[in-house]
């Protein structure tokens, strides 16, 4: 197939879980044997052409009032009058045009398009070319990427959002096939009016360089707990702290690996009673080496946190907070056990447990083994090229005659 993915941006210039999995996707693709072209869009002036690793990258130049992965903080009306223009930017439009115009895919899979605009959907369309869109977090329907705030779980758009996307919820209708990361994801789209006539998956992400090592003897001595990512609110590292708490002053011990803002670090820093310790930057290998379980208690619905997975390579159980697809990740009492998000109290309840039975010292390497062999790069592609075919037969069985102006 002549492929075209279209994302944000490249690994090399935004640091995103998005980035990384569609350029391990766009890869993994190329080795099968498809025409793989990515499209992505970066803060300089010119179009930039290069190749990777059997991908032909596409850089677009911004075409938007600032470039809005710089670092740099604008005030807020400036920032409104940006997203507004990115739900349906037509110079970013026209820039993707031209592409598909010399690339001739025969499908186009979208992913995040901040930047690119929705309106790149619409370019597809006026070509007959069918579009695969994959949901990675909520970018679509909330500017924020979250539809979360302060804390809680929004169950509508607010007025900004509804007002900013409604332009992308027109274009969703020109998606012949909606794909989420997790169905948690996929529906909370379709809940809100998004995606209505497209046809639905839910597929992972490619996760390169993922395997199983084996699960490591039982371990004799304290429960060791880990927290493995950004230290940030929504992450819930402040909800971990105030269990923890409440437990034993022995049988336990957490190691925080990750890093984050100063001011919110010293604050959990002073939070800790003393059996926990803040490694900073930690490289995975040996970090899953040096606990028993993971605890993941984020407040936010995270759509499909890599570190689980991760974890699970190491054969570590998790401890996750029934928030977004988390849920979809863990086996209970197999690979892991399930809390109320946002419950302190219900987390320390759970911890209790674990530190009476020690049933992490009893799970089956089997359950870890066979998630990880799930997600084998070439047996998820092949789901991908499935869901790509299907696509491409629905269009050429129900050509789309008209799209929205």
């Amino acid at each position: 197939m002549r492929i075209l993915l279209a994302n944000t941006g490249h690994p090399a210039d935004i640091k995103g879980g998005a980035e990384a999995a569609v350029l391990d996707l766009s890869r993994c693709l190329a080795r099968r044997g498809h025409e793989v072209t990515l499209v992505v869009h970066h803060g300089g002036r010119a179009l930039e052409r290069r190749e990777e690793d059997g991908v032909r990258v596409l850089a677009l130049p911004n075409r938007n009032l600032y470039y809005a992965f710089d670092g740099r903080k604008r005030p807020a009306p400036l920032r409104l009058a940006w997203h507004a223009l990115d739900g349906a930017n037509p110079f970013m439009a026209r820039a993707f045009g031209r592409v598909l115009d010399e690339v001739k895919p025969e499908l186009v899979n979208t992913h995040a398009l901040v930047g690119l605009s929705q309106l790149v959907w619409r370019e597809a369309a006026r070509r007959g070319v069918p579009v695969v869109h994959y949901l990675h977090e909520y970018g679509t329907m909330c500017p924020r990427g979250s539809a979360f705030k302060d804390g809680t779980l929004c169950e509508r758009a607010c007025l900004a959002c509804g007002v900013l996307t409604r332009p992308r919820k027109r274009l969703s209708r020109l998606v012949d096939t909606v794909v989420g990361v997790s169905r948690f994801t996929l529906e909370r789209h379709l809940a809100w009016g998004f995606f209505p006539e497209a046809r639905r998956a839910v597929l992972p992400n490619i996760f390169d360089r993922l395997a199983f090592a084996g699960r490591p003897p039982a371990a004799h001595g304290p429960l060791r707990l880990g927290y493995f990512g950004r230290l940030i609110p929504d992450k819930g590292a402040q909800l971990l702290l105030d269990a923890v708490r409440v437990l034993p002053s022995t049988g336990w011990t957490l190691d925080v690996a990750g890093t984050g803002e100063e001011a919110y670090v010293a604050e959990l820093r002073a939070a800790a009673p003393p059996q926990v310790r803040f490694l900073g930057w930690t490289a995975p290998e040996r970090f899953f080496g040096s606990i028993d379980v993971l605890v993941v208690p984020s407040l936010w619905p995270d759509p499909q946190p890599r570190v689980v997975f991760e974890a699970y390579a190491h054969g570590v159980p998790v401890i996750g907070a029934r928030a977004g697809g988390i849920p979809e990740q863990i086996d209970e009492d197999k690979t892991g056990w399930l809390f109320e998000a946002g419950s302190a109290e219900a987390l320390a309840a759970l911890l209790t447990t674990r530190l009476q039975d020690r049933r992490d010292r009893t799970l089956s390497s089997a359950d870890f083994a066979r998630r990880i062999d799930d997600l084998k790069p070439d047996r998820v592609a092949r789901l991908y090229e499935q869901t790509f075919l299907d696509a491409i037969a629905h269009r050429r069985a129900f050509p789309v005659p008209m799209y929205p102006q």
